[in-house]
């Protein structure tokens, strides 16, 4: 065995016992980190929340009743003291650099040291609707890594930084980190400017997107490089991977009934039309739209996502989301673990549309110990 760990996503919906419950059941499972969105909007149109489409919408009211990440995670860290706790993502645009860096001390404090900063660029939904900005993410996200960096190793010290994002005039921080050493900082990344930001400041990796171990390890090897030429040490540095499910008893007869979702249709518009033209597809919304970065729920009509469902194809689907049985899942992804990645997180985007309930956790449970016995 190599280590390898399991974490398990949370929705942070209202009402709050779904999530006390569904966290209870990870750890029963034996999951090691719980994860938590930093949304404002969530991640289906208000029209796809029904319960005609989303077996969710019969106890969660909306699926953008979302609730604040961080007192969440104090909650879950005081009823759980053998988990970890993280974001994936926040981002540092609804949060400045110093808030990051004062709430996960705190709650790295709270936790005795049990904290994951997981961070990305941002997603348009979660800024331009609510005036602020959604350009230059990824410029804003460097700067927000860089104030992090002057925080942490700051000793109270007055800081000044002139970015074009970013301004600190005599800042003070003097939080003292928990054993001395900040909250360890994840970075979602994919694209080669991100994977490098990610190798130059981060401790971690949180990608979501399913690649073959080829592609996997060549990514890693890009983020290694990257903090190698910037002179740190990437001996502890941990390489992740989110896994969205959609678990049944076996992969064909899932994927046929994932084939009838309008809630997975929706999902494929926030695959990029690069993705869809490698399977001959013409994404609806043109071959240039980015994916998931661009996608605003509350801005998609019904007719855009019958057009999605219309041209979707198994392959296509495969793009997003892990199918099958538990021993399907584990086979399928364990060559990402012979190219480095050390811990996966487990995201039950089935129970959304296949109508399993309870049948879920023990297929999660199942792969959560085929995936820790790696």
């Amino acid at each position: 065995m190599r280590g390898v760990t399991v974490g398990y996503q949370d929705g942070c919906l209202a009402p709050f016992f779904v999530s006390n419950f569904s966290v209870q059941q990870a750890a029963q499972m034996g999951a090691d980190t719980i994860w938590f969105p930093d949304h404002f909007m969530g991640f289906a149109p208000k029209w796809l929340w029904t319960p005609e489409h989303t077996a969710a919408a019969g106890v969660i009211h909306s699926g953008d009743a979302l609730f604040d990440p961080v007192p969440v995670m104090a909650h879950i860290a005081a009823k759980f003291p053998a988990m970890q706790i993280g974001t994936s993502v926040t981002e540092p645009i609804r949060r400045h650099p110093v808030s990051l860096a004062q709430t996960f001390v705190t709650l790295d404090h709270l936790s005795e040291g049990r904290t994951i900063l997981g961070i990305g660029n941002g997603l348009r939904e979660n800024t331009e609707p609510y005036g602020l900005p959604s350009r230059m993410r990824v410029a804003r996200l460097e700067e927000a890594l860089e104030v992090l960096q002057l925080l942490f190793a700051s000793e109270g010290k007055p800081l000044e930084y002139s970015g074009r994002y970013y301004q600190l005039d005599g800042a003070v921080f003097d939080l003292p980190l928990w054993e001395g050493r900040p909250p360890p900082v994840y970075i979602g990344s994919h694209a080669p400017r991100m994977l490098g930001l990610t190798g130059r400041y981060g401790d971690g990796w949180l990608p979501g997107q399913p690649v073959d171990a080829e592609e996997y390890a060549r990514r890693l090897q890009v983020i290694h490089a990257a903090g190698e030429d910037a002179g740190r040490s990437m001996k502890h540095f941990m390489a992740t991977q989110t896994m969205l499910l959609v678990l049944g008893d076996d992969r064909g007869p899932v994927i046929e009934q994932a084939m009838q979702s309008l809630y997975v249709a929706y999902n494929t518009l926030g695959l990029a039309g690069a993705v869809w033209r490698k399977h001959g597809l013409d994404h609806p919304m043109g071959d240039d739209f980015a994916g998931q970065i661009e996608l605003v729920p509350a801005a998609t009509p019904r007719e855009l996502v019958e057009t999605a469902m219309e041209r979707m194809t198994p392959e296509l689907l495969l793009e997003q989301y892990y199918f099958g049985s538990p021993d399907q899942i584990a086979d399928a992804v364990a060559p990402l673990v012979d190219a480095g990645c050390r811990h996966f997180v487990l995201a039950n985007m089935g129970g959304n549309f296949t109508g399993r309930g309870s049948a879920d956790f023990a297929s999660m449970a199942t792969l959560t110990e085929r995936l820790k016995n790696m």
